[in-house]
């Protein structure tokens, strides 16, 4: 529905992967009549990534935003984002809501950004994805850019349907070695419920092994540098040291 609401949006596709629960259901009775809703349903779970490049096929727009299940725009996201048109991805800060405490904004979680916009290089995104201790959760993977089709189908990128985590930092990782500009703002648009039970927070020992291997796929890129690839080794490094945690 807080799709639906935003002027800017020009159709919405909401993909059902298989769900056991209402989802369908739910995403028919949020349409608001304009004819910009439409909903497909996998008959068999076929993952994050799958259900995002199945979205992105059935769409035209030429800009592309993710919405996860039960997360939401703030309203005026996409107008801020358009201001300028200095981009191949935008993105802004997410509101991190834990689903026990949605109705309590003086709950709500930001992750820090720069007070005026930023561009982030290779190794600024893939050192922002490292998690430390004592640091609040904000790794820049989670973010939900606004993302140039145009430069999507320049450099033939699309969601790896390998993974079931990580698979918006492994798509936002490869577009910014063929050189995506990639922007933050600093305001806030975009609300994601986090709940215990989530996928990102129920990962398989599996899901963390094919994450650390999309590193190691993309250290084989020709063009990156060596600051570049000892970042990726980085990353690759503290994704399978929680593999080999899990896998003892």
């Amino acid at each position: 529905a807080s799709a639906l609401r935003e002027p800017e949006v020009a159709e919405v596709i909401v993909v059902d992967d298989a769900s056991t629960d209402d989802t369908r259901d739910v995403a028919l009775a949020a349409d608001d009549g304009s004819g910009r809703l439409a909903v497909i349903r996998f008959d068999v779970n076929r993952g994050p990534s799958a259900a995002r490049n199945a979205a992105i096929r059935a769409s035209r727009s030429p800009f592309i935003s993710i919405l996860d299940a039960d997360d939401f725009f703030l309203e005026g996201r996409f107008r801020r984002l358009f201001a300028s048109a200095d981009w191949d991805f935008a993105a802004d800060n997410i509101m991190l809501i834990r689903d026990d405490a949605a109705p309590d904004l003086a709950k709500v979680a930001a992750p820090p950004f720069a007070a005026e916009p930023e561009f982030l290089d290779f190794e600024r995104f893939i050192d922002g994805n490292i998690s430390r201790r004592r640091v609040r959760r904000g790794e820049l993977g989670f973010l939900k850019p606004v993302i140039s089709r145009a430069f999507l189908e320049r450099h033939g990128l699309s969601y790896d349907e390998n993974l079931r985590l990580g698979e918006d930092y492994e798509l936002y990782a490869r577009a910014v070695a063929c050189g995506a500009r990639f922007k933050v703002i600093k305001s806030c648009g975009y609300g994601a419920i986090v709940r215990a039970d989530s996928l990102s927070g129920r990962h398989r020992t599996q899901d963390l092994k094919r994450l650390a291997d999309a590193d190691l796929a993309l250290l084989e890129i020709d063009s990156l540098p060596e600051r570049s690839k000892a970042a990726l080794r980085r990353h690759e490094r503290h994704v399978r040291d929680k593999y080999r945690l899990r896998n003892f």
